[in-house]
C-alpha cells in the first residue's frame, strides 16, 4: 500500500524531523538572508507569509511551530498563550473563526462561541499565533479569515503558508516574507534512514547512484519527491530502482492519490502538461508563456497546475512557468508521446508519429534525446511499442554529425551531463568508427527489446529485432537481454560478438623522440613580458610524469570487470544455438583468477569460433589454457601486439588445429618456436608478421608448409629478406587475394613479381620501403585482372617513360577501387594521364594524389574529374596533397 494512502499524515509526520533550508526577507527590503528555526521563532509577530513551491514543506513547517508550542520544550514559543493550526482548505465561505476551531481541532461542535473567542482573542492581542495553511486567495478563504489578515486589530500574530506564485493578493498586508528553499539532501538521506533502517544497503546505492547522477539532483529538491521514493520502495520492496522514472511515476500516483475525487481533472492536466513538455522539448524550450499554456490547454489558475509547473513573477513584466525540474518536463513528454502513439484517433497517431520522426539519427536517440527515450521506455503500450522499436532500430546506420548537433543546439545548455557524454562519443567516432557505430548499435539494441517487453509486444517487434541483428558485430553484455533467451535462434544471424578484457596498466608517453627535435646548444632568449607564455620541458615532463602516476594509481583501485554472463541466454540449458564468431579482445596486461577463467570456458564452449586479439597481456593465453584446451577446435584467429610470446605460450598456440589466421606485431622477439613449425597449421589461411628490425624472417618456415596451399592473405613487415622462401610461398599459394609488403631490401623483387603475377585471384597490393623498382612491377601490373586496391602512397616513380607505362596500364584495371598513387618527377609528369584514365574506372571509389599535381593535371581533375568520373563513382573520395615548394 502506498505511503500516502496508508495515512494521509504519515508522510508529513516523518518529515517533522527534518530542517527546512529557510529565507527570511522584510517587505520593505530586497534584500534575502537565510535563517534557522529559532530566528524564525523570533521574528514571529504581526502577519507573516511563509512561501513556498507544491509540496516544499510549508505545511510541516506549520505543524512543527504547532507541535514544539504544545511540547512546551521551545522557550521562544512560550510567550504565546494559544496556538492555532488551521487548513484553510478545509473552510467554507461562511463559516466564524470559532466554528472553524471547532471543526478542526476539538472535533466538536458548539464547545467555543464566536463571541468567547473573540474576547480571548482580543485579551492576549500578539500572545495569539495562527498558523494559517493552504492559503490561495483571498476570495477562497472565509471572511473572518480576511478580515483577520487585512485588518487584524486584535495584533495577533498570523503565519501564512502560500504557494509562491499566490502571495501577490496579501503581500501589502506583510511585514515579513519567510521562503522554504530547496530541500536539503540530508535531509532525503534523514528519512531514507528512518524508512528503511532495515535495509541500509538499499540506502547506500541510492547515496552512490545520487552522486553519480548529476542530471538527477535537482529531482529530490522537495519534500514529495523524496516521499515519492519512499512511497515507491516501500510499496514494490523488491524493486531497487532509484532512477528519475521511478520517482516521476510515484509522484503522479501521490498527486492522484492527494485528489481521487477529481482523478479525470489530474489526468487532463497531467496530459495538457506533456503536450507543452513536448512541443517544448523538440524546439529546446524550458520556459513557457500565459500564451503557451493556453495553446496547450491549461488552466493557470486550476490548483493542479501548481503541482507541475513553477510560475515566476519577480521581476518580470509576464510571469513565466517551468516544469519542476528538466527531467521531469522530459518525463511527461514522454508519458503524453505514448498517448498520441497509442490513441485510436488517427490525427493523434500522426501527431505523435511527427514527433517521434523528430528523433532522427542515433545520435539523437542515444545522445541527445536519450532521458526522452528512455521514459519512452519505461511507459508500456502495445500500440506505440511497435512503432518506436521500429523506427529506433532503423536509426542504427544514420551518419548525423556530432559537430553539428554539439553547436548548434541550445537543449544542451540544460543538459551538460549530455554534452559531456556527446564529447566522448565523438571521440570515441575520431578514434575508431567501427568502435561507435558498434556502442551505438548496443544501445540501440538494449532500448528497443526493452520496449518490445514493457509493451508486451515482442512477436511484433521481433521482425524488426531479427532484420537489425542480420551482419552485426555486438557486444557480450547484450546476451543478457531477455530477447536472446526466448529466442537462441536470432544469434545465427550475427557476425559476431566481441567481449573486451582490460587489465590495470596504463601507457606511458615515451618523450625520448621529442629530446631529439629540441636545441639544447643555448638557452632561448626571451622577452621579459612573454615569459609566462612559455614553459619549461623539465617542468612539462614533471607534470606528465604525475599526472601518468595519478591515473596508474587510480587504476591500481579499479576492480577488473568480469564478462556478465547472469541472465538471458545463459539461462539456457543446453544451448542449441550458439555464438556464430566471438572476438576477445585483450589489453593492458589483463591478468586470469579463477572466477575469469571460469566465465571465459562458459562463453568459449558456447562459440561456434573464436578469435584471440592480444595486446600487452603476457601470461593470459597461458592463464586460459584450460578454456582453450576446451575449444581448441574454435579457435580460428590468434593476434598478438606488443607481447612477446614465451615458449609455452607458442606450444600453446601450436595445439590449436583449426587456426585460419596468425599476426605477430609490434614485437621484437621471433617467434622462432612458432614459425618453425608452421606447417603444423593446416588450416592458415591469413599470416601477418610485423617484425620491422629483423632479417631474413622466412628462412625460418618450414619446407612442408609451402605444400599446405591455402594461404589467401600475406601482411608481412621486415628489415630485409634475403631468403627465395617468400617466393616460393606466394608460388604455392594460387589463392592468395591481398598481399602487403613492408621491407628495405628484397634479394630478388623481379622474381617476386612474377610469383605474384601468377595469383589470379589478388585483389590487394600495397607496397612500402625501399625494396620497391618501379619497372618490374610496371611490367607485371596488366596480369593483376582482379586488383581492386592498389597502394604505392610511399613509392618514387623517377622516369617520364615508366610512369607512361603505369598510366597507360592503370586505364585497363577495370576493377579498380582504391588507388593510392606513387610520387617521384616521373608521375607528376603524366599526372593528367593519369586523371584521364582514371575516367575509365567506373569503380573506382578513392583516388589518392600526393605533391604531384601541377596546373594542368589541377585543372584536368576539374574538367574530367568532377563531370565523368565522379559521375561514374559510388560514394567518391578524393585525396589530394600539394608540395608546397612548386606551389
Amino acid at each position: 500500500m502506498c505511503l500516502l494512502e496508508a495515512s494521509p499524515s504519515l508522510a508529513t509526520d516523518h518529515l517533522l524531523g527534518c530542517d527546512l533550508a529557510l529565507a527570511l526577507k522584510h517587505i520593505s527590503s530586497p534584500v534575502e538572508e537565510p535563517v534557522v528555526l529559532p530566528e524564525v521563532f523570533a521574528n514571529l509577530n504581526s502577519v507573516m507569509c511563509v512561501e513556498g513551491e507544491t509540496s516544499s514543506g510549508k505545511t510541516v513547517l506549520l505543524k512543527k511551530i504547532a507541535l514544539l508550542w504544545a511540547s512546551g520544550c521551545c522557550p521562544l514559543l512560550n510567550r504565546f498563550q494559544l496556538v492555532f493550526y488551521l487548513s484553510l482548505s478545509s473552510t467554507r465561505l461562511d463559516q466564524g473563526l470559532a466554528t472553524i476551531i471547532c471543526d478542526q481541532l476539538l472535533k466538536t461542535e458548539g464547545s467555543v462561541t464566536e463571541t468567547c473567542l473573540r474576547n480571548i482573542i482580543e485579551q492576549l492581542k500578539n500572545q495569539v499565533l495562527f498558523l494559517l495553511d493552504d492559503y490561495r486567495e483571498m476570495c477562497s478563504v472565509p471572511q473572518v479569515i480576511e478580515k483577520l489578515i487585512q485588518k487584524n486589530h486584535s495584533r495577533s500574530c498570523l503565519l501564512i503558508g502560500v504557494h509562491t506564485n499566490r502571495a501577490r493578493d496579501i503581500r501589502r498586508y506583510l511585514d515579513t516574507i519567510l521562503e522554504i528553499k530547496v530541500f536539503p539532501f540530508y535531509n532525503t538521506m534523514y528519512l531514507l534512514r528512518k524508512l528503511f533502517s532495515h535495509d541500509m544497503s538499499c540506502v547506500r546505492k541510492f547515496m552512490v547512484y545520487f552522486r553519480m547522477s548529476e542530471n538527477l539532483r535537482g529531482i529530490h529538491k522537495t519534500p514529495l519527491f523524496v516521499t515519492s521514493l519512499c512511497a515507491n520502495w516501500l510499496q514494490y520492496p523488491l524493486n531497487e530502482a532509484i532512477d528519475g522514472v521511478a520517482v516521476f511515476k510515484s509522484y503522479i500516483e501521490c498527486l492522484f492519490l492527494k485528489h481521487k475525487s477529481k482523478a479525470e481533472l489530474v489526468r487532463a492536466t497531467v496530459s495538457s502538461c506533456g503536450e507543452l513538455g513536448l512541443k517544448g522539448l523538440f524546439s529546446s524550450c524550458f520556459e513557457f508563456s500565459d500564451d503557451d499554456l493556453t495553446e496547450a490547454g491549461i488552466d493557470e489558475r486550476e490548483g493542479l497546475v501548481s503541482c507541475l509547473l513553477s510560475k515566476f513573477t519577480a521581476q518580470r513584466l509576464r510571469p513565466v512557468y517551468q516544469f519542476l525540474n528538466p527531467a521531469f518536463q522530459e518525463f511527461l513528454a514522454g508519458k503524453r508521446l505514448i498517448e498520441l502513439l497509442d490513441s485510436d484517433r488517427q490525427e493523434d497517431q500522426d501527431l505523435g508519429l511527427s514527433y517521434l520522426k523528430r528523433i532522427n539519427s542515433s545520435v539523437t536517440a542515444v545522445g541527445l534525446y536519450s532521458t526522452l527515450v528512455n521514459y519512452l521506455s519505461c511507459h508500456p503500450s502495445t500500440k506505440a511499442g511497435p512503432k518506436i522499436v521500429s523506427h529506433l532500430l532503423h536509426l542504427a546506420d544514420s551518419k548525423e554529425s556530432l559537430e553539428i548537433i554539439l553547436k548548434n543546439n541550445n537543449y544542451l545548455k540544460h543538459h551538460p551531463e549530455i554534452s559531456e557524454k556527446l564529447e566522448c562519443m565523438r571521440s570515441v567516432w575520431q578514434v575508431s568508427p567501427e568502435s561507435y557505430f558498434s556502442i551505438i548499435s548496443n544501445q540501440l539494441l538494449s532500448l528497443a527489446i526493452k520496449i518490445a517487453y514493457q509493451s508486451h509486444t515482442v512477436a511484433a517487434c521481433s521482425p524488426f529485432i531479427l532484420q537489425f541483428l542480420q551482419g552485426k558485430t555486438l557486444n557480450l553484455d547484450v546476451l543478457n537481454l531477455p530477447y536472446f533467451f526466448d529466442h537462441p535462434e536470432s544469434l545465427l544471424l550475427l557476425r559476431s560478438i566481441q567481449v573486451s578484457i582490460r587489465g590495470n596498466e596504463v601507457h606511458t608517453l615515451d618523450l625520448s623522440v621529442l629530446e631529439t627535435c629540441i636545441d639544447k646548444s643555448q638557452a632561448p632568449t626571451v622577452d621579459q613580458d612573454c615569459v609566462s607564455a612559455f614553459e619549461s620541458v623539465s617542468a612539462w615532463k614533471q607534470d606528465i610524469a604525475e599526472k601518468e602516476e595519478n591515473i596508474k594509481h587510480f587504476q591500481n583501485l579499479r576492480l577488473a570487470k568480469l564478462p556478465d554472463i547472469s541472465s538471458g541466454y545463459w539461462h539456457l540449458s543446453p544451448k542449441q544455438y550458439k555464438i556464430p564468431l566471438l572476438e576477445v579482445h585483450v589489453s593492458g596486461g589483463a591478468t586470469v583468477n579463477q572466477e575469469m577463467l571460469r566465465v571465459l570456458t562458459v562463453v568459449f564452449s558456447a562459440s561456434q569460433c573464436i578469435e584471440l586479439h592480444l595486446q600487452n597481456s603476457g601470461e593470459f593465453m597461458a592463464g586460459i589454457s584450460p578454456a582453450l584446451e576446451q575449444s581448441k577446435n574454435s579457435v580460428t584467429k590468434c593476434s598478438v601486439f606488443c607481447l612477446e610470446l614465451s615458449m609455452a605460450e607458442q606450444e600453446l598456440l601450436l595445439t590449436l588445429p583449426a587456426l585460419e589466421s596468425l599476426q605477430v606485431l609490434g614485437t621484437r622477439q621471433v617467434p622462432g618456436k612458432l614459425l618453425t613449425n608452421l606447417d603444423k597449421f593446416l588450416c592458415l589461411k591469413e599470416l601477418s608478421v610485423d617484425l620491422h628490425h629483423q632479417q631474413n624472417v622466412f628462412a625460418l618456415i618450414p619446407e612442408e608448409f609451402f605444400n599446405l596451399h591455402h594461404m589467401e592473405k600475406l601482411l608481412i613487415q621486415i628489415s630485409a629478406e634475403y631468403s627465395p622462401k617468400l617466393v616460393k610461398l606466394i608460388q604455392n599459394s594460387p589463392h592468395l587475394h591481398v598481399f602487403h609488403l613492408q621491407c628495405n631490401f628484397i634479394s630478388d623483387f623481379e622474381s617476386l613479381m612474377t610469383a605474384l603475377s601468377s595469383c589470379k585471384k589478388l585483389k590487394e597490393i600495397n607496397f612500402s620501403g625501399s625494396f620497391f623498382t618501379p619497372i618490374p612491377f610496371v611490367t607485371a601490373l596488366p596480369n593483376f585482372i582482379s586488383l581492386k586496391i592498389l597502394s604505392l602512397k610511399n613509392q618514387q616513380f623517377p622516369d617520364k617513360e615508366t610512369s607512361e607505362k603505369f598510366a597507360y596500364t592503370l586505364g585497363s584495371l577495370n576493377n579498380l577501387e582504391e588507388l593510392e598513387l606513387p610520387t617521384g618527377d616521373g608521375i607528376q609528369q603524366v599526372a593528367k594521364l593519369i586523371i584521364q584514365q582514371c575516367q575509365h574506372l567506373q569503380f573506382l571509389r578513392i583516388l589518392s594524389l600526393c605533391q604531384i599535381l601541377d596546373d594542368d593535371s589541377v585543372m584536368e581533375i576539374g574538367e574530367l574529374a568532377l563531370y565523368k568520373w565522379f559521375q561514374l563513382a559510388e560514394k567518391p573520395v578524393l585525396v589530394l596533397k600539394f608540395s608546397l615548394a612548386k606551389c
